[in-house]
């Protein structure tokens, strides 16, 4: 299939996919006349990409997972991507309590909003939003 084509399969840009391809993350193949060719493979890579991207792995660990495939399996690679998916882990992990803490400290302002007692308790709310805000500032 061609460059449009996977694209519109996709939903990623036709700069998205040329980008992909400049930083050798996903390299169709090409036709006699020049032009982008994708097959299953493609479909399979791109699938764990959009998988991969979508729970937080950066471009070059996406990468360096995939050039792993590449590689004679070895105990090497092992430790490697063990390290890469472990550190991805931690990072989902602190990301949940996160967000858990977030929606539980939400759910406080709302009751002070609603009891109308936002003004009094302006303090315990500000020590709210100041917890939340160290959490952040460790998870990220």
């Amino acid at each position: 299939m061609n460059i449009r084509q996977f694209s519109l399969k996709y939903g990623l840009s036709l700069d998205t996919l040329r980008f992909y391809e400049r930083r050798k993350i996903l390299i169709p193949d090409r036709l006699a006349n020049g032009y982008r060719n994708y097959h299953d493979i493609h479909e399979q890579k791109v699938k764990l990409i959009i998988c991969l991207k979508s729970i937080g792995f950066s471009l070059e660990e996406i990468k360096q997972l995939i050039e792993l495939e590449t590689k004679t399996p070895s105990e090497t690679c092992n430790v490697i991507s063990n390290q890469i998916i472990d550190k991805r882990v931690e990072i989902i992990n602190q990301q949940i309590e996160l967000l858990k803490y977030g929606k539980n400290t939400l759910h406080d302002m709302k009751k002070h909003i609603e009891d109308n007692s936002f003004v009094q308790n302006k303090e315990i709310i500000s020590n709210m939003i100041e917890n939340l805000y160290h959490i952040t500032k460790s998870t990220y």
